[in-house]
């Protein structure tokens, strides 16, 4: 019944009712343990989203929100509505990868359920409550996947990530977060200034060299400083190097903040030669990946 007033006012262009229609059902269903109904009207509603063109606000973000957290985890039809939702977002919203507060929810929904990898996809592009989540998910992965002395490992790739998108405020915050948790040995505090003539503060030195690693980086990329990023590269490639998509990572946020050129990867030489002869200019735009696999701990 809800399907065919829905389609009557959608034919009629009467959008607003049919959305209120929609969620009202899907809520109802929901709410009384019909979540295959339930998940069959969120997802038309979504539909009748993009063919109204409806606009990323607050009201229409939070039915999203509030039928999500409806969902049961083990409802098919949730993984459709999340992509529906991202998909509306980013086509109508501000945010090319999707709505930042839609991205905190999913990702600290799935954080909850201890599905690690995909949360921190969503968190990474998410809010400031995001990083802090993250902090919490580098911690519980780690202890997780059997890795608990290596939960340094896990906050440095969220850390890389943000920088390589560069978000200073987001890396500074789940670092910040971590190391106020964390029961890693402390060494000895050390002054900084970012400039000669700047405020002095207290950097906190680990017997943990990834933490060490991941501060000096972060007060890297806040200075002029690419001299100085270098020299953290050599001191430090024996350490990221080790771990997947962490060079590639280091060679962005290079490129990011200190217009460091990207290394060549080295390649099949005749293939880049025809490459080079017959193929088109590659689009000026740079589409980083990032890695959402666990860490190589190398503890095995």
């Amino acid at each position: 019944m809800y399907r065919t007033v829905a389609r009557r006012y959608n034919k009629q262009q009467q959008y607003k009712k049919t959305i209120h229609l929609l969620n009202d059902g899907a809520t109802s269903f929901m709410k009384h343990g019909q979540s295959s109904s339930g998940s069959d009207l969120a997802n038309y509603m979504l539909d009748t989203y993009k063919l109204a063109d409806l606009p990323v606000d607050e009201t229409s973000l939070n039915r999203v929100v509030d039928l999500l957290d409806l969902y049961p985890s083990s409802e098919p039809g949730r993984k459709q509505f999340i992509s529906k939702a991202f998909s509306w977002t980013q086509k109508n919203g501000k945010y090319p990868e999707g709505d930042p507060e839609l991205h905190d929810f999913v990702g600290t929904l799935l954080y909850q359920e201890k599905k690690f990898a995909l949360a921190e996809e969503h968190l990474v592009v998410g809010t400031d409550h995001s990083a802090k989540v993250l902090a919490q998910v580098a911690n519980d992965w780690a202890e997780n996947e059997g890795h608990g002395q290596a939960k340094s490992i896990y906050i440095t790739r969220v850390v890389l990530q943000y920088l390589a998108m560069k978000s200073i405020r987001h890396a500074t915050i789940a670092l910040t977060e971590f190391l106020a948790s964390t029961d890693i040995e402390k060494k000895q505090s050390h002054d900084f200034k970012f400039t000669p003539a700047g405020e002095t503060i207290k950097v906190t030195s680990y017997s943990d060299s990834w933490l060490n690693f991941v501060q000096l980086l972060l007060l890297t990329v806040q200075r002029d400083g690419a001299n100085l990023f270098n020299e953290l590269k050599s001191t430090y490639s024996s350490l990221y190097k080790q771990q997947k998509g962490f060079e590639d990572l280091m060679d962005d946020i290079g490129a990011t903040f200190f217009n460091v050129a990207k290394p060549r990867k080295q390649g099949n030489i005749m293939q880049d030669l025809m490459n080079s002869l017959f193929a088109a200019p590659a689009p000026g735009n740079d589409n980083r990946s990032l890695p959402s696999a666990a860490p190589s701990l190398g503890l095995d």
